[in-house]
């Protein structure tokens, strides 16, 4: 869809607005198609599903109802288009307004993107190479693997006479039921494997978030406020699955705690802001150093967590993913600032 007409309007509070217009020809070439997903939509007596006439659906839907269809199939087919035109950094979806919407009549819409304000880093480089240089101790000692292992044995526990919990002692018979060892040796240093491993990856996180933290808290930038109020959605998204992870309603967490959702929001803005602002400056960084997701890797975690969760939006799930991926190259580069 080459042929669209667009004209670009700044706003105030880091929105801009895009006004198209889809020529008549190009418009009425999603006719067909309109026609025939309504077709395969809508249900009628003495019909099967895609196989209702045109005639018939127009008489018993109206010609509205079509040019709706044509003007969601036009409005997705040109905002790829519009976004890489205009190079939009959008921070959430757009508002959508049909201005012109009558057959034999160019169609035109109105969308209107918040976007992502001005902003200034710190030196994000020295900050990392100073935070990737401390050090802390990753290695499992010898408190941390007995108590490990006496939790692993917790599993094979009896109770005496009076009650109290015994815990076995560790042989090899027991120690084969994690996995295959021949020894019981063997089996512990797997226990110390697996802290060690489990303390390297909590210090790498700890340096990450402490790197972005100070290149946040250094950063200069008018914070949107649906940037914050998306971190908050996917805060309290999270709480509730945790709540009910526990067996209980969100709705009884609120009573009993004496709490209204109102005032979680207003309790968690300040880290809301502040993840805000993390993410905003990953996506400052990685954009100034050319750190893209390659188009095959996306593209196979897309379809794996689609196979995984059949009813994920699609354009949502790609979204997300490729934040995600491209998040971890942006620390992957700030842990090569040593």
């Amino acid at each position: 869809m080459t042929d669209i007409k667009t004209t670009l309007k700044e706003l105030p509070e880091s929105e801009i607005e895009i006004l198209c217009e889809v020529p008549v020809e190009t418009f009425e070439k999603e006719r067909s198609i309109a026609l025939k997903k309504v077709g395969e939509e809508v249900s009628l007596p003495g019909f099967r599903k895609g196989h209702i006439p045109e005639a018939t659906l127009i008489q018993k839907f109206g010609e509205a109802l079509i040019l709706e269809e044509m003007a969601n199939l036009a409005i997705d087919r040109a905002y790829p288009e519009i976004l890489k035109k205009h190079k939009v950094h959008a921070i959430a979806m757009p508002a959508v307004a049909v201005t012109k919407l009558a057959m034999g009549n160019p169609f035109e819409f109105k969308l209107t993107f918040q976007v992502m304000p001005e902003i200034t880093l710190p030196d994000y480089k020295a900050i990392a190479k100073e935070v990737m240089a401390t050090t802390e101790p990753t290695e499992a000692n010898d408190e941390e693997v007995s108590q490990a292992e006496k939790e692993l044995l917790k599993q094979f526990a009896t109770k005496d006479d009076e009650g109290k919990e015994i815990i076995p002692e560790l042989t090899l018979e027991l120690a084969q039921k994690f996995g295959p060892f021949t020894t019981v040796d063997e089996f512990k240093a797997k226990i110390r494997e697996s802290i060690s491993h489990e303390k390297t990856n909590r210090a790498r996180e700890k340096k990450r978030m402490q790197t972005m933290e100070k290149v946040a808290d250094g950063m200069t930038v008018k914070l949107p406020k649906v940037l914050v109020d998306g971190e908050l959605e996917r805060m309290l998204g999270q709480f509730r699955h945790d709540v009910s992870q526990m067996g209980m309603k969100f709705e009884d967490y609120l009573e009993t705690t004496k709490k209204t959702e109102d005032e979680l929001r207003k309790e968690w803005a300040p880290d809301a802001e502040k993840r805000a602002k993390v993410q905003i400056a990953l996506g400052k960084i990685a954009e100034t150093e050319k750190l893209e997701v390659l188009k095959e890797d996306l593209d196979r975690e897309v379809n794996h967590i689609l196979e995984q969760y059949k009813d994920a939006d699609p354009a949502r799930a790609r979204i997300h993913l490729e934040m995600m991926l491209t998040n971890e190259k942006v620390f992957q580069f700030l842990e090569g600032q040593k």
